[in-house]
C-alpha cells in the first residue's frame, strides 16, 4: 500500500480514536473495524486498534441492573451526582416500595425531588425520613438541595433540634442569671 494508503489509514485511525475519547464507542469500533477491513496492509495500527476496540466493547456493554436495595441506592446517588435526576428517581422509587420505612430512602427521595423541582414532594418525603431517623435533621440543614425547601414552615420546624427555639436575653441560661 502506498503513502496515500496510509494516509487514508491513518485518517480512519485519527477518527476513531476521536470518537472514542468523546465516549461515541458505537462509532469508534466501526472505525476501527475499518481500519482492518479497509487496510489489511497497515499492521502497525491493527494491534493498537484491538485494544482499542476491546475498550469500545466493555464500555458498550450495558451495565448491571442494580439488584439490592443498596445497589439500587448507590446507582440513584451516582444517577443524582451526574444530574440523572429521572433515573435516580427510577431506583429510589423500586427502593422505597421495597423498603417504605427505611429514613435513607425517603432522603434520597427527597433530594432527588428537590434537584427535579418538587418541592412539595420533597418537602414531603424529608419530613418522613426526620420522623423515621431524627438525625436527618443535621445532615439536611447543610444539603443545597433542600434551600428552597428551607422557607417551608413545616420543614423549619422539622429541621429545628427539639427544645432548642431562638435564645432571648430573658432564657434560662447560665449567662443571664
Amino acid at each position: 500500500m502506498g503513502r496515500d494508503g496510509n494516509l487514508q489509514a491513518l485518517g480512519v485511525y485519527e477518527r476513531a480514536v476521536k470518537a472514542l475519547q468523546q465516549g461515541r464507542y458505537t462509532q469508534a469500533a466501526a472505525h476501527f473495524r475499518k481500519v482492518i477491513d479497509n487496510f489489511p496492509d497497515v499492521p502497525e495500527l491493527h494491534e493498537r486498534r484491538r485494544r482499542y476496540m476491546a475498550v469500545c466493547e466493555r464500555a458498550s456493554q450495558p451495565s448491571p441492573t442494580p439488584e439490592t436495595v443498596e445497589d439500587r441506592l448507590y446507582a440513584a446517588t451516582l444517577a443524582l451526582n451526574s444530574g440523572l435526576q429521572d433515573e435516580a428517581l427510577q431506583y429510589l422509587t423500586v427502593c422505597a416500595q421495597e423498603r417504605p420505612d427505611s429514613d435513607h430512602v425517603q432522603y434520597m427521595l427527597a433530594v432527588a425531588r428537590a434537584d427535579a423541582g418538587d418541592l412539595s414532594a420533597a418537602a414531603s418525603h424529608l419530613l418522613r425520613a426526620v420522623a423515621l431517623n431524627s438525625d436527618n435533621r443535621f445532615l439536611a440543614r447543610n444539603e443545597p438541595s433542600f434551600d428552597r425547601l428551607r422557607a417551608d414552615a413545616a420543614v423549619q420546624k422539622a429541621l429545628e433540634t427539639p427544645g432548642a427555639g431562638p435564645r432571648t436575653a430573658d432564657s434560662d441560661s447560665p449567662a443571664t442569671r
